[in-house]
C-alpha cells in the first residue's frame, strides 16, 4: 500500500517523513499493509526521535494514549530535544473528546511536558502553532477543564486558518469542533463542519487513523449516522489489531442498530485489548468494548450471551482504574437486568460494585447503580427502598453539580424524576406521574447520549411508553416507543412493545 502524501511546510525542516508504519511498541504483527495507518508530519527532529514522533502521532489519532505517551517517551530518551514530543506526551494526558476529565496525574504529566515546550524556539511555523494549542490548554492553570478545551480549540483555529494544508492541523481542528460542540444541539452545525472537512481529507489521505477516527465521531448520533459508514467499514483495514479502532465503527453501527456488527467488531476490540495490556492492567478499551457488545447482546435478543459476556467481564480483577472501566462496570450489570424487566433483582444489585474501581471518584457512575435499584424498586412494589434511592440520588447529584459535571448531573436528574414517576402512579397519580416521566424524558432527549455509552441503561422515553401502557393509554404509549425507536433504531424493549 502506497502511503498518501500531503501538503506540508518546508519551512525549517530537518526532516520530512511519510510514514505507513509498523509500529515498535509491538501493537501488532507485521503485514503487508499499515497496521496503524499512514501520517505524514514536518518537523524539526532528526532520527531516530522523528520515527518515535510518527509513531507516537499515530497512536494519538487512533487515542491509544497510553501507548502514544509511552511511544513519545522512548523517543526522548534517544534524544530529549525534540520539542514535538514533548508536545506528544502533553497531548497525551489531554482527552479532549472523551467524557470526564484526565486524572491528577494525566494532567500533571502533560503540565510537565508543556513547561519544556514553553521555552522552545527554532521550529517550524507548523509546529510553533501546535505547540501554541497545547499551551494553551495547559498554562491556564485556574480555568476550569471545559475553559481550557475552548481555549485550546480556538487556539487550534488560528493553527489550521494559518495552515489548512497541513493535514494534521487540520485533523485536529475538527476533533476541537466536536469537543467543543453544545451538548444537545439539534442544529449539530460544528459536527457537520467537521465532518465535512474530513470528508474532503478522508479523499486525499484514505488511510489517516485521525481523519477516519474523528469521521466516526462527526457522525455519531442518528441524522448523520448513515455518514459515517464509509468510515466505520474501512477503520480495521488501516489498523487491524489496535483496540479502540476495531470499536469504534460501532458507534455507529449502534446508532443505525446494526446488532451483528456491534457484536463482531466489540468481541475483537476486547481480544486486541486483552493480548495489549498497560504492564499489569488491563485496559479500558476491553471494559468499553464489552459493555457495547454486551448491550447488543440484549437488543438482538441473546441473554445468555449478554449474561456470559458479563461473567467474563466482571470476573477480571485488574481493570484499569479510569472512567472509561467504570462507567461499562457499572452500567453493564444493570443492563442485562432492566432490559428484561428483572426489577426485583435489580433493586437487589449490591450497593458495593467491581473492586478494581476507585468508585468515590466516578459519582456519575454510582448513580447508575442507584439508578437501577431505586427504578427496580418501585416496579417489583418497594416504594421505601425507592424512596432511600432517591435521597442517595440527591447527593449524587449535588456531587456532581460541586464537581461541574453538568451532563452527568442532568441524567441524574433524569433518573430522580423517572423514579418519582413511578411513585406517584404507584400512588394513584396518574397524571403527575405522566407530568414526571414526560420530564424526564425531555430532559434526557435534550442532553443526548455520551460516546462512553451505547445507549442509556434504561431511556427515560422508554419508560414512559412502559407508563403510559400500565396505565391504559396504548395510542401515547405508541408514539413514546416510536420516538425511542428514532433515537435508538431496532431497540428491542421498544420494537417488542409495539408488537
Amino acid at each position: 500500500m502506497k502511503p498518501i502524501k500531503y501538503f506540508v511546510h518546508a519551512a525549517s525542516v530537518t526532516q520530512l517523513l511519510v510514514f505507513s508504519i509498523l509500529p515498535i511498541n509491538g501493537i501488532a504483527n507485521d503485514q503487508s499493509a499499515s497496521t496503524l495507518g499512514s501520517v505524514s508530519f514536518t518537523t524539526t527532529c532528526k532520527d531516530p526521535a522523528n520515527a518515535a514522533f510518527q509513531e507516537g502521532l499515530t497512536m494519538l489519532h487512533h487515542m491509544m494514549y497510553v501507548q502514544a505517551e509511552d511511544t513519545f517517551n522512548k523517543g526522548i530518551e534517544l534524544d530529549d530535544s525534540c520539542a514535538m514530543l514533548h508536545w506528544g506526551v502533553a497531548m497525551s494526558n489531554f482527552h479532549p473528546l472523551w467524557p470526564g476529565q484526565p486524572s491528577s496525574d494525566e494532567t500533571e504529566h502533560g503540565r510537565k511536558a508543556a513547561q519544556v515546550l514553553s521555552g522552545v524556539t527554532d521550529l517550524s511555523p507548523t509546529e510553533d502553532a501546535l505547540v501554541d494549542s497545547v499551551l494553551a490548554f495547559y498554562a491556564p492553570t485556574e480555568a476550569s477543564y471545559r475553559e481550557r478545551v475552548a481555549l485550546w480549540a480556538a487556539s487550534l483555529k488560528t493553527a489550521y486558518m494559518a495552515s489548512p494544508e497541513d493535514l494534521d492541523t487540520a485533523a485536529f481542528y475538527a476533533l476541537s469542533q466536536l469537543a467543543t460542540a453544545p451538548r444537545g444541539d439539534k442544529t449539530m452545525a460544528q459536527s457537520k463542519v467537521a465532518g465535512a472537512l474530513l470528508e474532503q481529507l478522508h479523499d486525499q489521505a484514505p488511510n489517516h487513523p485521525g481523519v477516519i477516527h474523528y469521521a466516526i465521531h462527526a457522525y455519531d448520533n442518528p441524522p448523520l449516522a448513515k455518514n459515517g459508514l464509509r468510515f466505520a467499514r474501512v477503520y480495521d483495514q488501516i489498523a487491524p489489531s489496535v483496540p479502540h479502532a476495531l470499536h469504534m465503527p460501532s458507534h455507529i453501527f449502534v446508532r443505525l442498530g446494526y446488532w451483528d456488527e456491534t457484536i463482531e467488531w466489540n468481541r475483537r476490540s476486547a481480544d486486541a485489548a486483552l493480548a495489549q495490556p498497560h504492564g499489569d492492567i488491563v485496559s479500558g478499551h476491553f471494559a468499553h468494548a464489552m459493555d457495547y457488545g454486551i448491550y447488543a447482546y440484549l437488543q438482538r435478543g441473546d441473554v445468555n450471551e449478554a449474561q456470559a459476556s458479563l461473567d467474563e467481564f466482571v470476573a477480571v480483577t485488574n481493570h484499569q482504574p479510569n472512567f472509561g472501566s467504570a462507567y461499562a462496570l457499572a452500567a453493564s450489570p444493570t443492563r442485562v437486568l432492566l432490559e428484561q424487566g428483572k426489577w426485583a433483582e435489580a433493586a437487589a444489585l449490591p450497593k458495593k460494585m467491581h473492586p478494581a474501581i476507585p468508585w468515590e471518584k466516578f459519582p456519575q457512575c454510582v448513580s447508575m447503580n442507584a439508578f437501577a435499584r431505586g427504578i427496580g424498586a418501585i416496579r417489583s412494589g418497594d416504594s421505601v427502598k425507592a424512596a432511600n434511592v432517591l435521597k442517595e440520588l440527591a447527593d449524587l447529584r449535588a456531587t456532581l453539580d460541586a464537581k461541574d459535571l453538568g451532563y452527568w448531573a442532568s441524567l441524574t436528574e433524569v433518573q430522580m424524576l423517572s423514579i418519582d414517576a413511578w411513585r406517584e402512579l404507584a400512588l394513584g397519580n396518574k397524571e403527575l406521574a405522566i407530568q414526571l416521566q414526560t420530564q424526564a424524558a425531555e430532559l434526557e432527549d435534550s442532553v443526548g447520549k455520551s460516546p462512553v455509552t451505547p445507549g442509556h441503561t434504561l431511556p427515560a422515553r422508554e419508560l414512559l411508553g412502559d407508563l403510559l401502557t400500565e396505565i391504559g393509554d396504548a395510542e401515547n404509549a405508541r408514539t413514546a416507543y416510536e420516538a425511542t425507536l428514532k433515537l435508538a433504531p431496532n431497540r428491542r424493549r421498544s420494537m417488542l412493545a409495539l408488537q
